[in-house]
């Protein structure tokens, strides 16, 4: 064993083992884990918020350390990058002002994105409205003339309107909120996984925005790689930087049992795989993952396989920090 290398069962779960950091550190690493343990935002069956100190457990093992490793998949060699990964912890919850804790996410993102790469762990989806504007605003100051677009995992739209008693932003109205702001175009805006019966003013919503919609049966359908491959014929001219936002119900319910609003006929893990590895491609400057719930899981096998999405997208995907 290694002398530096902690055994997964002991120590302070930190992500990936990395460094426990404060903001001044930021600068010394390649990515930058933080957690934001909030759930006022959804609308059925809480417990998200749990969510980033299970991540942390069950990433321990994992490392992104440029080792040179064998694809059993595609029977290739293939090297992992080679990452200094640290841990800056959670944001500061005020759990009764909502508008408060979006803007702490946006603040910290933005010091993170300004000299690291963001890695964010939800929570509920409603917090990628104060990432992507976290982020929006790092990559606004250093490339002015540059569009930030988002790929997004799920399986479901999150175009709806207001909702009961839910805050302003909830995890059902996120890209409507962030279209309605200015902080996103709809054209920008590639979503993969949703299915089922769905309003249809939702869909009507998205094609008079366009935003691009992959189904579930369209990826079963047309293959991972097919739609991959389109998402990036189309924007490989231009000026175009993207964040990523997986929803862990996009993958399918069989799989997946720790997340509030789980749906059949969803994506497999090994297809989201795939997926992630062809993100090399585009120009990705943040990477959300959000809706894992420990409360409905007691195998925690959702966030094994959580954890393995993350380590695929870090070790064979994930650019220069410097982007």
């Amino acid at each position: 064993m290694k002398d530096n290398e902690e055994l997964i069962y002991s120590g302070v779960p930190r992500f990936m083992g990395g460094d426990l950091i404060s903001e001044k550190s930021i600068e010394n690493y390649d990515v930058v884990f933080l957690g934001v343990p909030t759930d006022y935002g959804a609308s059925y069956r809480l417990g998200a918020k749990y969510a980033p100190r299970q991540l942390r457990e069950y990433s321990f093992w994992d490392r992104v350390d440029g080792l040179s490793m064998y694809d059993l998949d595609k029977e290739e060699y293939i090297d992992a990058n080679d990452l200094k990964i640290a841990d800056i912890g959670d944001i500061e919850v005020n759990p009764t002002n909502p508008s408060e804790n979006q803007n702490n996410i946006t603040d910290m993102v933005y010091k993170i994105r300004k000299n690291s790469f963001p890695l964010i762990c939800g929570g509920d989806h409603c917090i990628i409205y104060g990432s992507f504007r976290g982020c929006y605003k790092a990559v606004k100051e250093k490339y002015p003339d540059y569009e930030i677009g988002i790929i997004h995992y799920d399986a479901h739209m999150d175009v709806e309107e207001d909702y009961l008693n839910m805050p302003d932003v909830w995890h059902g109205n996120v890209f409507r909120k962030l279209i309605e702001d200015g902080y996103l175009k709809g054209e920008n805006l590639y979503t993969i996984g949703p299915r089922g019966v769905v309003n249809r003013k939702w869909i009507d919503y998205s094609k008079d925005n366009n935003i691009n919609l992959y189904t579930s049966n369209n990826v079963k359908d047309q293959s991972i790689e097919k739609i991959m491959e389109e998402i990036i014929s189309k924007n490989k001219n231009k000026k175009i930087k993207f964040y990523i936002t997986f929803d862990i119900d996009a993958i399918d319910m069989s799989y997946i049992f720790g997340t509030g609003t789980p749906q059949s006929n969803g994506l497999s893990v090994y297809d989201c795989e795939k997926s992630l590895r062809y993100l090399k491609e585009l120009d990705v400057v943040g990477f959300d993952i959000v809706e894992l719930n420990p409360t409905l899981d007691d195998s925690k096998s959702s966030f094994v396989i959580a954890a393995e999405l993350l380590f695929h997208f870090l070790a064979f995907s994930l650019g220069s920090k410097k982007q």
